[in-house]
């Protein structure tokens, strides 16, 4: 999983009536905060008159950048930064504005807050995609904004360069995993790139058994093998963690989801278990063809850095939520050794059966409102070892209990599916920022 850092472009905003060494020294100061927040930042010259916007306008054009800072360090006239963003009107901007300075024992301005008055106004009427900040470069409190703000927008930038390959569609007429796909393009940026499940089951038996000999012997030695656990079950699973493998990295994509039920755990006889379990180190995983799911995986990756999953919501309880899913979750998020059965009871395969580790969570599920904007439901608590359960007949699931910091009537109340995304951490208010960005109406339970 990768660490990205932000990538930004700084325009800095004066007035010729106001000293250069101010101007250039909170420039300088704001340009070392910045950066000292892990962002990647290019600085254009200050814009102080109008024929000044050409300058700062070039720089952006040079730059791939995931938003812009327009840094208010005195008194402006508005036409010059409206001159200088209106090209950019796709990018989120970060409307930064400073304050007042001590000197000795005085207190001085240049001015910024009434200028940034002028352009935060000016911005809503424009319709921009912006967030105000306001204070000094040395200020917790503004650095901690910016903060936030940077990973959803290095988020947003992320999505829009995303493909999600979908195998399959939606399972078992679930409603709830359907999209819209052009409105999800226009609205998030996310590609979906559709394949059936039959490349998968091509490709899986055009391999050679030697192909994998090196994967079967390392998953003898790590795993807890159950029992009922051929050889061949698992050169098989092994074969398709390979075909899926080699079709992300084929098609570059930047998720998988991928239909199970019924053409590869019934006519198939060989769930993807395994092999998103596997695979779910790497990249976002999950099955049965829920799109809204898998793009809210990307959401909470890019927001993260870290390894995602998904589970059901199985029962609701006053405090507490049970979650889990049939056979799945990155290994690397289990506790212990990986855990693996054979089930052959509603589906047939080899799938895992590993408990999750303990920790902080961060549940959340995208979902449609009735005039098919999107909305999301976010969750937050404490996961903890799950009592022992099992859907009747079948091998343990993958699972936690999530002691919630809300109340569970409300869980169940705002339920967007029974899919939902998981990060260990708390990051509800990353999402937050995110759906402000993203025009998603959120909904905290």
């Amino acid at each position: 999983m990768q660490d990205i850092k932000p990538k930004a472009v700084l325009v800095p905003f004066g007035y010729p009536g106001y000293p250069d060494s101010y101007l250039e020294r909170f420039t300088e100061e704001s340009v070392e905060a910045l950066k000292g927040l892990g962002i990647e930042l290019r600085c254009s010259p200050i814009v102080k008159v109008r024929s000044d916007a050409e300058g700062a306008v070039k720089v952006l054009r040079e730059e791939d950048f995931d938003f812009m800072v327009v840094l208010i360090l005195s008194w402006v006239e508005a036409p010059n930064v409206v001159d200088v963003v209106d090209e950019f009107r796709d990018k989120p901007i970060l409307l930064w504005s400073h304050t007042m300075f001590k000197e000795e024992d005085e207190w001085m301005t240049l001015g910024p807050m009434p200028g940034a008055g002028v352009v935060r106004q000016t911005f809503e009427e424009l319709g921009l995609n912006f967030k105000f900040v306001y204070g000094m470069p040395d200020e917790e409190k503004v650095k901690s904004r910016i903060s936030l703000f940077s990973k959803a927008a290095s988020a947003v930038h992320r999505l829009r360069h995303s493909t999600v390959g979908l195998l399959g569609y939606a399972s078992m007429g679930m409603y709830t995993a359907c999209f819209d796909h052009l409105p999800l393009r226009e609205k998030l940026g996310v590609e979906v790139h559709h394949l059936d499940q039959y490349v998968v089951v091509k490709r899986t038996e055009e391999m050679g058994d030697d192909e994998v000999e090196e994967l079967v012997k390392e998953a003898k030695d790590n795993w807890e093998i159950g029992e009922g656990v051929t050889d061949r079950d698992l050169i098989v699973s092994l074969k398709m963690y390979r075909a899926l493998k080699d079709l992300v990295e084929e098609f570059g994509w930047s998720a998988l989801q991928i239909k199970c039920q019924y053409e590869l755990s019934k006519y198939y006889r060989s769930v993807p278990c395994i092999p998103l379990s596997m695979l779910g180190d790497e990249l976002p995983c999950s099955c049965e063809g829920d799109i809204p799911l898998i793009v809210t995986q990307l959401m909470l990756h890019y927001l993260t850095g870290g390894t995602v999953s998904y589970g059901d919501i199985h029962t609701v309880e006053e405090d507490r939520i049970l979650v889990g899913a049939c056979g799945y979750a990155p290994f690397g998020l289990c506790d212990g050794r990986p855990k693996v059965g054979k089930t052959e009871v509603l589906y047939e395969g080899v799938a895992n059966c590993s408990l999750y580790r303990e920790g902080r969570v961060t549940l959340a599920r995208l979902g449609y409102k009735r005039d098919r904007s999107l909305k999301m439901h976010i969750v937050t608590g404490e996961a903890k070892k799950p009592r022992p359960f099992r859907e009747v007949g079948c091998l343990p699931y993958p699972s936690m209990e999530v002691v919630l910091d809300g109340n569970g009537d409300d869980v169940a109340q705002n339920l967007a599916s029974q899919h939902y995304a998981i990060a260990y951490g708390d990051f509800k208010r990353e999402l937050l920022e995110l759906c402000g960005l993203l025009s998603i109406e959120p909904k905290v339970t």
